[in-house]
């Protein structure tokens, strides 16, 4: 490979991204060696093992080196320096390398926009919550009355099974049909003819034993016994007739 494709950086930059040191921004190193766009520095730290690997094919005595979460970085450095030099010339990663490295970050680079879109949702989400905050307590007091309205609604449905059943059960008991309200009718008024008939029967045979009853009186021509002057009786101090 010719000294045109390699690119000099500093050893801790280097040591930094093999062991994925914490808060070191060395995504521009991982983007060169694997020759494509490091956007965020959690694919930076997905190429660390990989980087290591390349750096350990590129300069054998970082083998030599070990670094923990606890050993003190100034020092870790100065060992780097001592081994491998100030400065360290470094190409992009081969293609069997390179092509490893590209699956991870292919996952996560969906995963980074994946993410990316969420957090825009959920910005406008915030916005709308914001927006609708105000119209909250009306919204509940909408429900109340929707909830008061349905309760409303069952009760009525209830007083009118209710109502149903009651109805019913006259129409079962008045229900009768014409022609048996015809009829009923007519016999009412026979009935009530034949009545009428027995009564004026029985009232002239009472009234024909009545006269049966009474006393006869001579017939005198209408004119009454003390018709005249005086009268006509025991005593003959009148005059008459």
């Amino acid at each position: 490979m010719s000294d045109t494709a390699r690119k000099m950086f500093p050893v801790e930059t280097v040591l930094a991204l093999a062991v994925a040191k914490k808060g070191a921004d060395v995504k521009d190193i991982a983007g060169y060696i694997t020759g494509r766009s490091i956007v965020c520095d959690a694919c930076a730290a997905a190429v660390a093992p990989f980087a290591a690997a390349w750096l350990a094919k590129l300069s054998p005595k970082f083998l030599e080196m070990n670094y923990k979460d606890d050993d003190n970085w100034a020092d870790f450095v100065n060992q780097g320096a001592r081994l491998l030099g100030d400065t360290i010339s470094l190409t992009p990663m081969d293609d069997c390398l390179k092509n490893a490295v590209a699956t991870v970050l292919d996952m996560m680079d969906d995963m980074h926009g994946t993410m990316v879109s969420q957090r825009v949702e959920i910005a406008d989400l915030r916005q709308q919550v914001e927006t609708l905050a105000p119209y909250q307590g009306k919204a509940e007091e909408l429900q109340k009355k929707c909830d008061k309205l349905e309760d409303t609604i069952k009760t009525m449905k209830t007083d009118m099974g209710g109502l149903r059943r009651q109805v019913a059960e006259f129409q079962g008991k008045v229900a009768i049909s014409h022609d048996e309200l015809m009829q009923s009718i007519k016999d009412a008024i026979k009935d009530n003819l034949k009545n009428i008939t027995v009564g004026v029967a029985a009232a002239g045979v009472a009234g024909e034993a009545a006269a049966a009853d009474e006393p006869a009186q001579e017939d005198n021509g209408g004119v009454p016994d003390d018709f005249g002057f005086g009268s006509s009786g025991a005593n003959s101090d009148g005059f008459g007739f």
